[in-house]
């Protein structure tokens, strides 16, 4: 498939997961305010698992509406590694029918220890697609903390040319101060062989629970050092979670370096052009030495570990919520809650059913 839109996730990027919730799914009020907000484009949920996510309008009419306001749109879809083929599918189509003019494959707990399920989803999604389709993946920020996820899978078939990784640096959810999240990401991810170029970092705008909206100038900092790093853009979690101060962040917020040339081209002006074999044969050693270093990483940080432990668990009562759970626990948001359990509680977190045994993150 050759892709003749936007060829990076270069800029500033807002991702979207329920259309309705924001500003009423309004095209033309969604595109002013990301337009006002100085981002390029949104990254819209397209699918979960293997299934179409349900938006309301179809995905392509609102890639077709965001569009014609001169917006750019990814599509994203959450996996789950139970059906690669259908969730190959799914993605496939997001592109080809959908128009998207990116993917980003969305991937988290499920994925440990099956890195099978990674390789035949990201191959059947580039053996359709072709080498020159951006292609990224999102996933855990501190590569460290998560060594089973197969890293290598992702980076093989989304890693290459002007494609790359999304990790998920949300600094206020995991309490810790947003220079020291977003290093650790640079330098766990250089551990496996991704440079900063390939790295496109988001960061979470949201408040749940005990998690609060990160402060304004951290939103600029975070910004600021991942430009300096090398990245050329970054994006935020998410529309319908942010605040009138997130959104003033996010517009004060600039990210200069990386931008696009106007004609389309990716920030080093190679354009569409596929990997010259050297250039092949250099990620392909890079890659051979990801596990030694990950072996040499957890030995630094082995200090830090705990021992492991049996999960803790809830049982779910009558009335109960997936954030009035995490309030009552004191745990870091509903979306950690979810994102854990959501072979137990399935594609709709407002689903959960009294008896159910949750594991806590």
């Amino acid at each position: 498939m050759e892709n003749r839109g936007v060829s990076t996730l270069a800029g500033k990027w807002v991702w979207i997961w329920n259309w309705r919730r924001c500003d009423d799914g309004d095209a033309s009020r969604v595109a002013e305010r990301l337009r006002s907000a100085g981002c390029r484009g949104a990254i819209v949920k397209a699918f979960d698992g293997n299934r179409w996510f349900a938006q309301g309008p179809s995905f392509r009419d609102i890639c077709r509406a965001l569009k014609s306001q001169g917006l750019a749109v990814g599509g994203w879809g959450y996996l789950y590694g139970r059906d690669p083929a259908g969730e190959a599918a799914r993605a496939i189509e997001t592109a080809q029918y959908g128009e998207a003019d990116l993917l980003v494959l969305d991937a988290a707990t499920e994925f440990k220890d099956h890195p099978e399920a990674a390789e035949e989803v990201c191959r059947r999604v580039r053996e359709a697609l072709g080498p020159s389709y951006p292609l990224y993946y999102s996933t855990f920020a501190i590569a460290r903390y998560h060594r089973s996820f197969p890293y290598e899978a992702f980076e093989r078939y989304c890693g290459s040319g002007v494609r790359g990784t999304v990790p998920q640096v949300y600094w206020n959810a995991f309490r810790w101060p947003h220079e020291q999240a977003l290093a650790w990401t640079y330098e766990d991810y250089a551990a496996l062989g991704v440079p900063p170029e390939r790295m496109f970092p988001v960061a979470g705008l949201y408040r749940e629970g005990l998690t609060p909206y990160p402060a304004p100038h951290e939103v600029r900092d975070f910004v600021r050092r991942a430009a300096e790093a090398g990245s050329r853009g970054v994006s935020f979690w998410s529309y319908e979670h942010m605040s009138e101060v997130m959104w003033d962040a996010v517009a004060s917020a600039g990210m200069n370096a990386g931008e696009a040339d106007p004609d389309g081209r990716d920030p080093d002006g190679r354009g569409e052009e596929e990997m010259s074999s050297a250039e092949y044969e250099e990620l392909t050693r890079e890659l051979a030495a990801v596990g030694s270093r990950l072996d040499r990483l957890e030995t630094d940080v082995r200090g830090l570990r705990r021992p492991p432990s049996s999960p803790a668990t809830y049982t779910v009562q009558a009335g109960d919520t997936l954030s009035g759970i995490a309030q009552k626990l004191g745990l870091a948001g509903w979306q950690a809650l979810y994102d854990a359990n959501r072979a137990t509680i399935g594609s709709d977190p407002n689903a959960i059913k009294p008896g159910q045994v949750l594991v806590l993150p």
